[in-house]
């Protein structure tokens, strides 16, 4: 005995087909889709990751503003109260420095007259008794006195027959001079000194004249 199935109409088929491929359909979109929360975290660590390299900390910050430290306004006028007396301390030692030296520069310059005051004072007790002493006294006093001079850097500026010249002469007077070259120093009335560091003061001398044509 045989059982034959009853036909399905065509419709059905195409029915039954249809359903199974939108259930089909459905379940593969579902499992391609991430869940909504997912999703959305996704996103927000996008966000964080682009306001990152921007420079900001989210929307409410500033694009590219450096973040500076706190100051501390009694620190900054502690050290600036230091600074000054450190200064004022500095300065007044150097001061202190330039007074010993010039004090120093003093006593050795004193101390190496002082001999040729000695001398002057024995020229002048000898020359009671004679007079005829004091004057090879004086000129043995003067001659120290020029050495001392020479021996603190200070030369004596060239006088007599030299030619007349600003830079070191002063002229005080001009006259005639027979057998002098016109222009050059025929007496010295106060004698110049200078050193290698410049002109301490000038010789005031006498020049000769030019001849009149």
């Amino acid at each position: 005995m045989s059982h034959e199935r009853p036909e399905r109409p065509a419709e059905d088929w195409a029915e039954e087909v249809a359903a199974d491929r939108g259930t089909v359909e459905a379940a593969a979109a579902g499992a391609a889709a991430p869940p909504a929360e997912t999703a959305e975290a996704s996103e927000g660590g996008v966000a964080a990751d682009s306001d990152r390299e921007a420079g900001t900390d989210g929307p409410a910050g500033k694009r590219g503003a450096p973040v500076l430290p706190e100051l501390d306004v009694e620190d900054l006028r502690d050290r600036w109260q230091r600074a000054v007396a450190e200064t004022e301390n500095l300065r007044k030692r150097y001061e202190r420095q330039m007074d010993e030296v010039r004090r120093a520069e003093q006593d050795r310059v004193t101390a190496a007259w002082l001999p040729v005051v000695d001398h002057l004072e024995l020229a002048l007790q000898h020359a009671a008794a004679d007079p005829k002493a004091v004057i090879p006294g004086v000129e043995a006093v003067c001659q120290q006195a020029h050495a001392l001079l020479a021996l603190l850097g200070y030369r004596r500026i060239a006088g007599v027959g030299e030619p007349f010249d600003p830079a070191v002469h002063e002229a005080a007077q001009v006259r005639e001079e027979p057998g002098a070259a016109p222009g050059s120093v025929v007496q010295v009335l106060r004698a110049g000194y200078g050193s290698e560091r410049g002109l301490l003061r000038p010789a005031v001398v006498s020049v000769a004249a030019k001849p009149e044509e």
